[in-house]
């Protein structure tokens, strides 16, 4: 059975001095839902996602509400979280996650996904960041594998 080195893995890092605003436009490149962020010498800092980065500019209290069709957008309030932000080295607001090992197998990333809730998790080798391994490409990774 193939090891989570050997499946396709997507580069999608940004050193921890990078700001959160180069964070946001490396995840729209990379076209993953989340980053690793990593030291100079390659090591796992944390991880941002895309719902970190809503967090970071939208209002803390959408998470607790059920409809907000009352709401009117305050784009001036938006725009201040945003700029509040945007400047702020992404190691500031990089969290940890769980992390996947090269050696380890599909079905234990399966596991963990189920369980972390994660879109995308790092996959780390000898303490260094190989790539970060999403649920589609993982399950994508399984269905080729599946003969017709």
């Amino acid at each position: 059975m193939p090891r989570l080195r050997d499946l396709p893995l997507v580069d999608a890092s940004i050193p921890d001095s990078a700001t959160f605003a180069d964070a946001v436009a490396r995840l729209f490149e990379a076209r993953v839902p989340a980053l690793a962020v990593t030291s100079a010498d390659g090591r796992l800092v944390g991880v941002v996602s895309e719902l970190d980065v809503l967090r970071a500019v939208f209002p803390r209290y959408l998470a607790e509400l059920r409809h907000t069709a009352f709401l009117e957008d305050d784009l001036a309030g938006l725009d201040e979280r945003a700029d509040a932000v945007r400047d702020r080295p992404v190691a500031e607001l990089a969290r940890s996650v769980a992390v996947l090992d090269g050696g380890e197998s599909a079905t234990h990333a399966a596991e963990r996904f189920l369980h972390t809730g994660e879109q995308a998790l790092p996959v780390v080798e000898g303490g260094r960041v190989l790539g970060m391994l999403s649920i589609a490409a993982l399950c994508h990774a399984r269905f080729d594998r599946v003969e017709r």
